[in-house]
């Protein structure tokens, strides 16, 4: 079912961006690769017997299948991918070089899962975006943006003012509190919406430029331009456009 496909894909997804931030989100892999294997075995067990089932839906995945045979000196093999997350699963081990290298191919046995979940699911901007996005509200102080930018390694930050959506832009606050102490202080405690009234940049949405969930994404990709730095494209609801229904950046689409 594609519902099923979506639930484990944004498992793999959200466990993936945690391991990238920490090595100690392996852990995090793990749970989304048993939670698939026990949906595809029917119980309870261990890695080792979830792996015939998880491995003929990555068969689906041809990072995980020809360019593993065509390119073996860039990319594992899902057997190899899942030995090395099975084995350190069930080690202690867990620092330094080791933990960094298990970690390694467990994302690269997600980013493989990802692919072969979404094989056979319709490519609409819904099943893509990145649901229940962080945005920032105009009253919230600019000290919470900032915070929520440097704790999530966010280029963009959604924030609803007026009748538009703006995005709060990394280049944008770092010139705006890159002032010395006594003002950084005082722009911090700013409101964003009193920040941008009072010069701090940011990029306003245009209204055509917002996506609905049921858009396609050859439609999406029709339409973008290429640009230089990073990008972001905010879905809304067509009833209620003030309500942002998810994210989707290139990362998503690649």
């Amino acid at each position: 079912m594609p519902e099923e496909c979506l639930h484990h894909r944004d498992r793999f997804r959200e466990a993936r961006y945690a391991a990238l931030a920490d090595a100690e989100g392996f852990g995090a892999i793990c749970f989304a690769l048993e939670s698939l294997g026990l949906r595809l075995l029917g119980e309870q067990a261990a890695l080792d017997r979830y792996k015939r089932r998880i491995a003929d839906r990555a068969q689906k995945s041809p990072v995980l299948t020809e360019l593993a045979t065509s390119h073996p000196s860039r990319f594992k093999p899902f057997e190899a991918l899942y030995r090395t997350v099975q084995t350190a699963r069930n080690d202690a081990m867990h620092i330094g070089a080791y933990a960094r290298h298990a970690t390694e191919a467990a994302i690269e046995l997600c980013i493989g899962l990802e692919e072969a979940l979404m094989a056979d699911v319709e490519r609409t901007v819904g099943n893509v975006m990145v649901t229940s996005p962080m945005t920032v509200k105009g009253w919230q102080p600019v000290a919470h943006a900032r915070q929520l930018m440097l704790m999530h390694s966010f280029s963009f930050l959604p924030v609803r003012i007026g009748e538009s959506w703006w995005l709060v832009s990394e280049l944008g606050l770092a010139k705006f509190l890159g002032v010395n102490g006594e003002t950084k202080r005082a722009r911090l405690g700013q409101t964003v919406e009193s920040a941008k009234a009072a010069g701090m940049e940011m990029v306003k949405v245009d209204n055509d430029n917002l996506l609905r969930a049921n858009m396609t994404i050859d439609t999406v990709l029709q339409r973008a331009q290429v640009q230089r730095g990073p990008m972001l494209w905010l879905v809304v609801d067509d009833a209620h456009p003030e309500h942002l229904a998810g994210v989707l950046s290139p990362f998503e689409l690649m």
